[in-house]
């Protein structure tokens, strides 16, 4: 059933069912609701519409493309609806949303926090490349742990809110996969050549770990992985220590506990979670 027809049925057991569906309203019901509240019957009729699929919205006839920040090389408000903020963010409506108005080689919000001291990691004159504290020029971390962890948004669960809570999310097999113990892993995805030197195959449990801990995960290999790095959604919602908490391995996917704690720079808020060297190995013991 859908989650329409869920809510539904949850109703019509409340005795809120008419409510719920305003006079018994189904799915197909409300389709032609919204297709009839919008402009479109102007355009196409719902049995074209319905039989087509979909309706593609044609570009007036007097189209004219609006150049990127033309406004700004001819020196005007801004008056085309280019991407960025507002033109309420800007002074007077002209300029950029910059202190100056203008582009800044130099950041003069960052050379103000200067005053008092220089931060290294994000100096005022840019752009300049600067060395990750923790990456291959980190020779000494390198040798140790030379796999760089790439660890974004889940794709399913986005938030440590939507993952595990017993919902079906766990059954899908790009979020978790299960193991012949009953337990369903955390993901993370190798290429194949760091997979072969470490003898590791696809669905093999592995334990990726640093100085800072060491997570218990199910292996995927895929090419979409670049030689060097690993990939591991971040937000698991659990953490299953298997002995003293803080000092132990965890079975649940936490791979944030790797990750370091420090900011990105002094002077910023911003985490520091992708400049994260780990080591994987095939795991067949007992976590520790």
């Amino acid at each position: 059933k859908s989650d329409y027809d869920i809510f539904a049925a949850v109703a019509e057991r409340m005795g809120m069912g008419d409510v719920f569906t305003e006079g018994g309203m189904d799915e197909y019901d409300w389709c032609k609701t919204y297709f009839h509240a919008t402009d479109l019957p102007k355009a196409i009729t719902w049995e074209e519409f319905e039989k087509k699929g979909y309706y593609v919205v044609p570009i007036p006839d007097d189209y004219r493309s609006t150049p990127a920040m033309r406004w700004f090389a001819e020196g005007r408000r801004r008056d085309t609806p280019d991407w960025g903020p507002r033109p309420g963010d800007t002074v007077g409506f002209e300029g950029l949303q910059t202190p100056s108005g203008k582009i800044e080689f130099v950041s003069t919000t960052l050379k103000h926090l200067e005053m008092d001291v220089v931060d290294p990691e994000r100096p005022a004159m840019g752009p300049q490349f600067i060395p990750s504290w923790e990456g291959h020029h980190t020779t000494e971390l390198y040798d140790k742990y030379p796999l760089q962890m790439v660890s974004p948004h889940p794709r399913f669960s986005f938030h440590t809110m939507g993952d595990s809570k017993g919902t079906w999310l766990n059954e899908v097999d790009e979020h978790r996969i299960l193991h012949d113990d009953g337990h369903r892993y955390w993901v993370m995805r190798l290429n194949s050549k760091d997979a072969e030197a470490r003898g590791i195959a696809e669905g093999d449990l592995i334990r990726a770990y640093n100085d800072r801990g060491s997570v218990i995960l199910s292996a995927q290999i895929t090419e979409r992985v670049a030689p060097g790095t690993v990939h591991s959604y971040e937000s698991c919602a659990d953490y299953l220590p298997q002995g003293e908490p803080g000092e132990s391995t965890d079975v649940a996917g936490c791979v944030n506990i790797l990750t370091n704690k420090r900011f990105i720079t002094p002077t910023s808020i911003a985490m520091s979670n992708n400049s994260c060297l780990i080591e994987v190995e095939k795991w067949e013991g007992e976590a520790s």
